[in-house]
């Protein structure tokens, strides 16, 4: 995934969600001020995607990413919907996200976010977690097809699916990040190896994040990175996934998008 700016970018934002309403402008501010000069703003479903948006047209600094959460079929999750939303529910999604993107070509930038999140599946029974994988999986390669159409990038949701979302991703000719990245060196290279980006945010300088800070270490060898871009160009993209996540000096705190200074200055110190 390629980005020609040079500029501090949050990729990974929730700023349609609930309790930022009041705050935006503050929030825009914030990051402005902390040289934060762009936002993306994830949605999880049709509701946020549609609000995303509508954000995104007031404030320039803001850009619009449209999805389904995965979590959708996770059942004990916020976001579950029941495993009765089937295929045909899932052909509905990808005609209204085809239609939300046609409507808004000008501020809707990638698809997301989607993926697999297999977390939850530790408590669950056997049927559980067959039905919720198999939709999860249908739902993602909607979202594959559907950035495949329209050339846009995807931002990947994939706790503890790290290696199966790499698996399916590479049998699209679509790119993207995969967001929150925790997993070990092997699956960093290979996502990298195969152009895709990884998502840094505020887990990354908390006091027990020893291995997530080797993982980094060793994929970037030494190199000598001073600029944004320089990050970007080697696959490593900065996001807080705002409200949550805060970072190791904000933690208690609602996480905002200026906090992205805060992990891009704690990642350059550990290299």
């Amino acid at each position: 995934m390629i980005i020609n700016k040079n500029i501090l970018i949050d990729s990974h934002s929730h700023i349609n969600f609930e309790g930022y309403d009041e705050s935006i402008e503050q929030i825009v501010n914030n990051a402005i001020k902390n040289g934060v000069e762009e936002l993306w703003d994830i949605g999880t479903n049709l509701e946020s995607s549609k609000k995303s948006i509508s954000i995104s047209k007031k404030y320039p600094q803001i850009k619009s990413f449209v999805g389904i959460d995965p979590e959708v079929f996770v059942p004990g999750s916020d976001f579950f919907l029941g495993f009765d939303k089937n295929d045909t529910w899932i052909e509905l999604m990808f005609n209204e996200l085809s239609n939300l993107i046609e409507e808004n070509k000008d501020y809707v930038v990638g698809i997301g976010e989607s993926g697999l999140d297999h977390y939850w599946f530790r408590d669950k029974s056997k049927e559980e977690q067959e039905k919720s994988a198999n939709l999860q999986e249908k739902l993602f390669r909607m979202h594959l097809e559907l950035a495949n159409k329209y050339n846009l990038p995807l931002s990947i949701h994939s706790r503890e699916a790290e290696e199966l979302c790499l698996e399916i991703v590479k049998k699209y000719e679509v790119a993207g990040i995969f967001h929150s990245f925790t997993g070990n060196y092997q699956t960093a290279k290979g996502i990298l190896d195969a152009g895709w980006g990884l998502g840094v945010n505020g887990i990354v300088t908390f006091k027990n994040a020893f291995e997530l800070r080797e993982v980094y270490k060793k994929l970037l060898n030494g190199k000598k990175l001073g600029q944004p871009i320089d990050f970007y160009n080697s696959g490593i993209f900065f996001e807080t996934d705002s409200p949550f996540l805060s970072p190791e000096r904000r933690r208690g705190e609602q996480n905002e998008p200026a906090n992205v200074k805060l992990i891009y200055d704690h990642f350059v110190g550990i290299l």
